[in-house]
């Protein structure tokens, strides 16, 4: 790796960032039940976490043999972004535990980007409200791409936009991606991007695909998982 290393730090949002995962339960078995779907928060947590809202719904609707077609699909979209603002709002979200004091070292030292499978405006009011908004110079949510997670091409135009931004060109052995999702760990990695895989929804023998995987974002955890960043963090 670069003697620099990391040049870039890749941030998923939803269980990295912040514990938004029960907000998103919450809003997905809401929407679920009005279709006569019931949806169980084990169900949610193990087959889930990882997709954008768009296949999320794709996935639960064919796992119960139910067609979903375009109007539908748009239907329960719109209402799941409408009940998750509300959901926003109403209750106070912290970032995860340690994660302030490690963007913020991070921030210092190298450009920082966010893919995510949420909407660009619940990230951002998120991001607002845990005041981390400063740090992130892109964003790339579920409406900038054309497949959502677990497909990477949501973290290859991350590491593209951090680049242009930034003035400095990345390969993805320049970047560093942070994850909690398995299946979306597996698809960056088989293009080259070095993983720290966060156990905040699944537990660490589910992140074995990871490069290094770490029970939280505390400095001091990761410093001892990831000697590269100690003379950062």
């Amino acid at each position: 790796m670069p003697r620099s290393w990391p040049r870039a730090v890749l941030f998923d949002f939803d269980g990295v960032i912040v514990n938004s995962e029960p907000l998103h339960f919450l809003a997905f078995h809401e929407i679920l039940a009005a279709e006569k779907i019931e949806l169980s928060e084990r169900e949610y947590y193990q087959d889930m976490i990882g997709f954008d809202d768009r296949g999320a719904f794709q996935h639960i609707f064919a796992a119960r043999g139910r067609e979903l077609d375009p109007k539908t699909l748009l239907r329960v979209l719109t209402r799941k972004s409408e009940v998750m603002m509300d959901l926003i709002h109403r209750r106070k979200l912290e970032p995860l535990p340690g994660t302030e004091e490690f963007v913020r070292a991070l921030w210092r030292h190298c450009p920082l980007g966010i893919c995510s499978g949420g909407l660009r405006e619940e990230i951002e009011v998120m991001l607002q409200g845990v005041t981390l908004r400063d740090c992130f110079s892109v964003i790339v949510a579920a409406e900038d791409v054309d497949v959502g997670k677990p497909d990477p091409r949501g973290y290859v135009l991350t590491a593209r936009l951090l680049s242009e931004k930034s003035k400095r060109e990345l390969t993805p052995s320049d970047c560093l991606i942070v994850e909690d999702a398995p299946t979306v760990i597996r698809q960056v990695k088989a293009l080259g991007y070095p993983t720290l895989a966060v156990a905040s929804s699944y537990p660490p023998e589910q992140l074995g695909d990871g490069d290094y995987v770490v029970t939280s974002l505390r400095p001091d955890e990761v410093k001892k998982k990831v000697p590269a960043l100690k003379s950062i963090l």
